[in-house]
C-alpha cells in the first residue's frame, strides 16, 4: 500500500509539472535583482523574480495574454496616494484554477511600486513571477 501511494504521488507530481508552462521573459526586459529580493522577502514561502521594461503596459499585457491563462481580479489595481491608477493583470502558469491554489503564477504591472515603505515608484512595466515553495 505504501509503495502504491508513493507511485501515485510521483505520477501526480509529474502530471502537475506537465501542466506547468515555462515562463518566457518579455523581449528586452531585464531581471531586477533588488526588486526580486524585496518581493521574495515580503512574501515568506514564495520566490519571486521581477523583470522591468520601459515598454507600455499594453504591449507587455498583450504579449502574455496570448500565452497564458489570465486570472481576472476586480477592475485592475488600486490607486496610489497621488491618485495614479496601478494597472495589473495576473496569469496562471501551472494550470491551477485560481491564484489561491496556484504554485506558479505571474503579474504584469505598471507602475512599479517597491521598497519596504512602498515609496519606490517607477514608471516602468514589471513582470513578476511567483513560485510557492510549499
Amino acid at each position: 500500500m505504501r509503495r502504491f501511494m508513493l507511485v501515485l504521488f510521483v505520477l501526480g507530481s509529474i502530471l502537475g509539472l506537465a501542466n506547468a508552462q515555462d515562463f518566457k521573459p518579455y523581449a528586452g526586459s531585464k531581471l531586477d535583482s533588488e526588486a526580486s529580493r524585496e518581493a521574495s522577502a515580503a512574501a515568506p514561502g514564495k520566490q519571486s523574480e521581477v523583470y522591468t521594461t520601459a515598454d507600455s503596459y499594453e504591449k507587455v499585457y498583450a504579449f502574455y495574454k496570448g500565452q497564458y491563462k489570465e486570472f481576472v481580479i476586480g477592475n485592475g489595481g488600486p490607486k496610489l496616494p497621488s491618485g495614479q491608477q496601478i494597472r495589473w493583470a495576473f496569469f496562471i502558469l501551472d494550470g491551477a484554477k485560481d491564484l489561491a491554489t496556484s504554485k506558479y503564477w505571474m503579474k504584469v504591472q505598471r507602475p512599479y511600486v517597491g521598497g519596504s515603505d512602498g515609496k519606490d515608484i517607477r514608471e516602468v512595466t514589471i513582470t513578476q513571477t511567483v513560485h510557492n515553495k510549499s
